[in-house]
């Protein structure tokens, strides 16, 4: 499964490492700061605004998902109260117990709605955590993306005969065209 929704699309992509590198943040920063359950409208919504590898952001978006949901929100309800110098009210147990209908929802709508249900205080130190450790982890993760994409054009293009920097501009040319025939005719 890690290599099919995470290593592939990066080993196999002909886009530049730029590209794919922003992907990687986008996911994770949707993926750490984002509800479950709102994660794809807000990756839709980023896509529409500007270019980035959705089949990667959309994998990474994946480190929030139903196993980790649980231990990441009260992390960052602590780290949250901790940061804005707050008692936590919460122990983990019942945190969890306030976790369970979001959960348990089917739609959209319903993630929503529980989750607003949860309070202002409880929200604000969510937010708080989950903006910082989004911004750092995806900063992190656009760096380190772009570092191993960019080795992997390198090896590719020597792999090819020619350099670094006409494999990358072909690689450019060749996602001005794809977003060309994207838009449609001018």
């Amino acid at each position: 499964m890690l290599r099919k929704y995470f290593l592939d699309p990066l080993v196999s992509s002909n886009a530049p490492p730029w590209y794919d590198a922003r992907g990687i943040a986008i996911g994770l920063f949707i993926g750490f700061s984002v509800p479950i359950g709102l994660q794809m409208i807000v990756l839709g919504l980023a896509r529409a605004l500007f270019p980035f590898n959705a089949v990667i952001a959309f994998a990474f978006t994946w480190v929030n998902n139903p196993l980790t949901v649980a231990p990441m929100y009260y992390g960052y309800y602590y780290l949250g109260s901790v940061i804005l110098n707050k008692p936590p009210a919460l122990s983990a147990a019942d945190f969890k117990g306030l976790l369970d209908p979001i959960l348990k929802t089917d739609f959209f709508w319903q993630t929503a709605r529980q989750f607003a249900y949860l309070g202002w205080d409880f929200l604000l130190r969510w937010t708080v955590a989950a903006l910082i450790v989004g911004v750092a982890v995806g900063c992190a993760g656009y760096w380190i993306g772009f570092y191993i994409q960019k080795e992997h054009c390198r090896r590719k293009a020597v792999a090819l005969g020619m350099t670094y920097e006409k494999l990358l501009s072909d690689l450019n040319q060749g996602l001005n065209n794809r977003d060309s025939k994207r838009a449609g005719p001018g």
